[in-house]
């Protein structure tokens, strides 16, 4: 019994021994992994900061200072490279020590690990240009006395950003076919939401667009118009409405008015006996 023993624990031992080189040399390839992850991971960061500061620099005087990598994606690319970096040495380390049954895990990480780092590139993709269109929508519709230009840079971000995942995962081999209908459900529902939105509150305008083109096939300026209680000589047209000098001065009356309410031409002779 002693003896089966004494066996079992020199059996255990020079397996140990055995595998103690490749002990060894997993656990320095896992600090060579961590020392290559640091420095990459710094040397990812230089280069972003770089290039931010040399985009600052040539852009300036384009007014596009903007168009930089925003610090949420600098640490994002960073994280992705050090953690990918580790990934890597610790698939090489644990088949250097040789533990069983994780061949086949191994294997099959490799097989998807390109698909990985492809669907990640891509999400980091999405940030970016998200963050680039926004910056340059937010910038134009500014420039063009848009109220809601931080509104539309924002929306405009988010479709890069879900396109960008939804890209990515699809890239890994995950199924999307349930986000994309979801996103195009979204996204139809948004653009209805505009559409009803701008309707609604152009409705004025083309009225009087379509009432004013109407008028200027019977009315002419100098002319004598009454409207309503307004009576007066029509001067000019604008777009959307006539502008009528009466006793008061000049007043701007809206096109769609003169369909809504009594309209008049009256003779210059008829006027000139009441003036």
């Amino acid at each position: 019994m002693l003896e089966s023993i004494q066996q079992q624990i020199l059996d255990v031992l020079t397996s140990v021994i055995v595998h103690i080189p490749n002990l060894v040399g997993g656990l320095l390839l896992l600090l060579a992994g961590w020392l290559l992850a640091r420095f990459l991971h710094l040397l990812v960061t230089r280069f972003i900061r770089t290039l931010n500061h040399l985009l600052d620099r040539q852009l300036q005087n384009l007014n596009l200072h903007f168009v930089r990598i925003p610090p949420a994606t600098e640490r994002l690319i960073g994280f992705v490279v050090f953690w990918a970096t580790i990934l890597i040495f610790a698939i090489v380390a644990i088949r250097v020590v040789g533990v069983a049954g994780a061949t086949v895990w191994l294997d099959r990480l490799m097989v998807y690990l390109p698909s990985l780092m492809a669907g990640g590139l891509i999400i980091i993709s999405g940030f970016i240009l998200g963050s680039v269109v926004r910056h340059l929508i937010t910038h134009a519709a500014a420039s063009a006395d848009i109220a809601q230009a931080a509104l539309l840079g924002q929306i405009a971000q988010i479709s890069f950003v879900i396109v960008g995942v939804v890209m990515g995962l699809g890239q890994v081999g995950v199924d999307v076919s349930f986000l994309v209908i979801l996103f195009g459900i979204g996204f139809a529902a948004v653009l209805t939401g505009f559409s009803l939105a701008f309707g609604l509150g152009a409705r004025p305008l083309v009225e009087n667009l379509i009432a004013t083109r109407h008028l200027k096939e019977f009315v002419r300026p100098g002319q004598i118009v009454e409207t309503g209680n307004e009576r007066g000589r029509v001067l000019e047209f604008t777009a959307t409405g006539m502008v009528v000098e009466t006793a008061e001065g000049r007043k701007l009356i809206p096109a769609r008015l003169c369909m809504q309410q009594s309209f008049s031409v009256i003779t210059r002779e008829s006027m000139d006996d009441k003036l």
